[in-house]
């Protein structure tokens, strides 16, 4: 079905409605059956509409979002001081080329949704993949900025609005014209001056624009009041932008549920997310996670953690020390360290650097064999009594000072449902890996106190054990794609900001240049 079509049927539905409705019942037990009908037939119009004019006026919008996986499991970690994206080798069309570790990057951005707001109001973005109808037109020019320099930001800007409002190309000024040379093949060039690209849909009827949330009907007159003052050769950016951009905070919605912050998994192998209150520029930040392997004892509880340069953080337990448990999570049991020990290889050279804490902290542990099944009362734990173990040794005292289980529990509980949604249902066995994992990285950092305490080697171990703990929670027994064994590629032309209402906020394309 063509979009006319479908435009066309959606008013003829309208029409059919209205027919309906006003045709007198029959007997007065009709007039429930008729309520029902008119508001099924409203609802069908409303939904006709919707849909062919987000197919021919918002051509970027993906009919069904097919954003990257979330990470909410991710939202309460904190991955240390970010790297300089910008150091990292590049490909000759600017693509990333990412190392382990946080890294940052500025990059220059561009509103891809006129009519909206260009602030999120606190709330996060999603990122996926750029499609839809000019979807290769878009990503060619936001790649091949990074080529031309030259290019000023707001010259690609204006051709960008150009492009989406369906103007062609020999309608908008010469220093657009000359932009779009530049930027596009001369395949696209073509396509879009005068093509079936080009092609944009009648306008709507009043009946079926009042029909319209109060959203898209501001973004199609924004979308027809660009096409107009486009075509204007006095027209400046500043004209253009007070037609497309909106101020302030946009207004609260039902789709509030994703926070500032959040991050995503990509296929390739990483996490992303991004920070943006401004279209010109929008702050990235990319997560790539170390391999780990873990080694555990007969009951399951960590006893090494080891990173492939042969950082590592092995542990033993007291096991002449009983285990304490809590009422409400029955599953989980405290072991108190015998012995942390941090190595890491010296990054001045000479020898391993390695520090050990002996009868310290405690790690929550998923029992799977159920050595004991009589949780009871809250039993007095052995360290209060055995002066070989210092007191903050005491699971019960370091549940209620240093150690948030709960929140470990927490966040463990977001990767099911996480996952349950969107790869397969998780068995117990990757869950309560997902839990042992994060609890033991908690337990560990315990013991070495805070940032200022620690030895500068030792928070950088931590840093580099907890991207590998967020790694891990997304390729743990297959929950996530690993990537390539190569070292993942980032192009940020590729990749697109979807803010979390998309029907009020912009969203955001992004590009190699640097801010």
């Amino acid at each position: 079905m063509t979009l006319v079509t479908a435009l066309v049927r959606s008013i003829a539905m309208l029409v059919a409605a209205t027919a309906i409705i006003a045709a007198p019942p029959a007997a007065a037990q009709l007039g429930g059956v008729l309520n029902k009908a008119k508001k099924r037939a409203e609802q069908e119009v409303k939904d006709a509409a919707e849909t062919a004019v987000a197919k021919a006026l918002f051509p970027l919008e993906m009919e069904n979002a097919e954003f990257r996986r979330q990470s909410p499991h991710l939202d309460a970690w904190d991955f240390g001081a970010s790297g300089d994206m910008a150091s990292l080798a590049r490909t000759a069309a600017g693509a990333f080329k990412l190392q382990p570790g946080l890294w940052e990057f500025n990059a220059q951005s561009y509103c891809l949704k006129m009519g909206t707001h260009e602030r999120t109001g606190g709330r996060g973005y999603l990122t996926g993949a750029l499609t839809g109808k000019y979807a290769p037109y878009v990503t060619t020019i936001l790649q091949n900025s990074y080529a031309h320099p030259d290019i000023e930001q707001r010259d690609i800007q204006v051709l960008l609005w150009g492009v989406l409002s369906g103007l062609e190309l020999k309608y908008v000024v010469p220093k657009s014209q000359a932009t779009a040379r530049a930027l596009l093949s001369p395949e696209q060039y073509l396509a879009l001056d005068g093509g079936a690209a080009s092609w944009v849909p009648p306008e709507l009827s009043s009946q079926a624009l009042r029909k319209m949330p109060h959203s898209a009907q501001r973004a199609l007159n924004a979308r027809d009041r660009l096409r107009k003052a486009a075509r204007r050769p006095g027209t400046t950016y500043e004209d253009l932008e007070q037609i497309v951009v909106l101020g302030g905070d946009p207004p609260r919605s039902a789709d509030d549920s994703v926070p500032g912050g959040r991050w995503s998994w990509h296929p390739d192998g990483y996490h992303i997310r991004y920070f943006s209150e401004n279209y010109r520029e929008t702050r990235i930040q990319i997560l790539v996670g170390e391999e780990v392997s873990v080694a555990r004892d007969e009951l399951g509880r960590i006893v090494e953690m080891m990173m492939p340069d042969g950082a590592y953080i092995r542990a033993s337990y007291r096991d002449d020390v009983e285990p304490y448990r809590l009422r409400k999570f029955p599953k989980l049991a405290a072991y108190a360290f015998a012995s942390v020990e941090y190595g890491a290889p010296n990054p001045a050279g000479g020898a391993f650097l390695t520090q050990r804490y002996d009868n310290q902290g405690f790690t929550w542990v998923t029992d799977r064999i159920g050595k004991r099944t009589d949780i009871g009362g809250l039993k007095r734990y052995a360290a209060f009594e055995n002066p070989a173990l210092r007191t903050d040794a005491s699971p019960l005292v370091l549940a209620q000072r240093t150690f948030d289980f709960s929140g470990a529990r927490d966040r463990a509980e977001s990767v099911r449902s996480h996952y349950d949604e969107a790869v397969r249902p998780i068995s117990d066995e990757d869950f309560d890996r997902a839990i042992d994992l994060d609890h033991y990285g908690e337990g560990a950092r315990t013991i070495t106190g805070d940032t200022g305490d620690r030895l500068d080697w030792i928070a950088a171990t931590h840093e580099r054990l907890i991207r590998a703990l967020a790694r891990a929670t997304e390729t743990i027994d297959g929950l996530g794609e690993s990537g390539d064994d190569d070292d993942p590629l980032y192009d940020p032309a590729v990749e697109v900001g979807y803010p979390v209402d998309t029907g009020h906020v912009q969203t955001r394309g992004t590009t190699s240049r640097g801010f």
